[in-house]
């Protein structure tokens, strides 16, 4: 601990003297990341205290149309993307933004999307984003940006072409002096707007252009749509290893047939998850109520043994007394124990929950500070 310490500070030092405190902060989750005292992606730890105390003093401004921006939050670095479920890719482009807004000393500004533009233009796809837009919002302000717009996604402005966006919304209203981008964001009427697009018009405005490379793990790129897939596989610890803080479902609590309290497990059934839900199986889980947090254990699926055939999500919040009906619940699943199967009796069905709730605690302790 006292070698965090001492790197903290360091970095902190460094940090004020360069006005970044979004570089301090980055650096710090690395550096536990790094030395393994926290495991990889750090959930409802370290890491969100970092987030927390630094959300404390830096507030981001949020405008939900280009008009609204004020002048002040013109004339600086811009980058732009649906940045759907804020992966370590995306860190690295908010990170990039934020280094050359502090080496020009010019504000940072975010522009994103709600909703996705496939939900606009095939909505019979029934794509759901990986997080919702006030999850997306709060962990885009937890890296200190100045300004973050988000642009009211509709077929008017998916029509507007390619050039217009860049120069006629970028350059003229945002006077954008540098762009950075992904390498696999497209704009513009049929996506014809690519980076290298970017990069071409940077150079005839005579904008400067910052196109980010994608992330590699392994031997698989960091992308939106492969943390898609890995979610719908259950693939959890996958997922978590992609993002800074885990993946996260929100819904509102109702009202359920009571077994589980007759089991012994009182459970909170969520309805209204806007976000992709996983395959069906048991989830240790952490979950938040009230900015409090839990250490939970979450079905989701069917329940065989009582021919319950309708696909829920059931949350067992472990030593939590009191009424959740009506309210917001967040549940930051952490890792997947086991697939949903029928059980023969009521005690060996009570018997594999005990041990799901021990394998839940013990799984949760890994992310909480000592």
């Amino acid at each position: 601990m006292t070698q965090i310490i001492k790197i903290c500070a360091d970095f902190f030092i460094n940090a004020c003297s360069s006005l970044s405190a979004n570089i301090f902060k980055i650096c710090v989750i690395c550096v536990l990341k790094k030395i393994k005292v926290i495991n990889k992606v750090d959930q409802g730890g370290y890491c969100a205290d970092i987030l927390r105390f630094f959300n404390y003093f830096f507030v981001m401004r949020v405008f939900n149309d280009f008009e609204s921006v004020p002048d002040e939050f013109c004339g600086g670095a811009v980058s732009v993307g649906k940045f759907d479920g804020m992966h370590l890719g995306h860190v690295l482009i908010v990170h990039r933004l934020k280094r050359h807004a502090c080496r020009l000393s010019v504000p940072s500004v975010v522009v994103t999307f709600s909703p996705h533009p496939v939900a606009v233009l095939r909505p019979e796809l029934n794509v759901k984003p990986i997080c919702t837009l006030s999850r997306k919002i709060e962990l885009i302000g937890g890296f200190n940006v100045d300004a973050l717009v988000v642009v009211h996604t509709d077929k008017e402005f998916l029509r507007q072409s390619a050039e217009t966006f860049f120069f006629g919304t970028l350059r003229e209203r945002l006077r954008a002096c540098v762009i950075v981008s992904g390498t696999n964001f497209t704009f513009g009427r049929d996506r014809v707007g690519t980076a290298e697009s970017i990069r071409h018009y940077g150079n005839w405005s005579g904008t400067d252009i910052d196109i980010v490379e994608p992330i590699q793990i392994g031997s698989a790129l960091v992308s939106s749509s492969g943390i898609r897939k890995l979610i719908q596989e259950g693939k959890i610890g996958e997922v978590n290893e992609l993002m800074p803080l885990p993946y996260r479902l929100t819904g509102t609590v109702v009202s359920g047939d009571a077994r589980g309290r007759l089991l012994g497990f009182p459970t909170a059934n969520l309805e209204q998850i806007e976000t992709i839900i996983p395959k069906q199986g048991v989830y240790a889980t952490i979950a938040t109520i009230n900015d409090k947090k839990y250490n939970s254990t979450t079905s989701i699926g069917i329940s065989p043994t009582f021919d319950q055939l309708t696909p829920r999500v059931e949350v067992f919040l472990h030593e939590f007394e009191g009424n959740l009906y009506g309210k917001i619940l967040h549940i930051d699943l952490l890792a997947y124990l086991r697939d949903v199967k029928k059980f023969d009796s009521k005690e060996s069905l009570i018997n594999q929950m005990q041990q799901d709730i021990k394998q839940s605690n013990e799984i949760a302790a890994k992310y909480s500070p000592p």
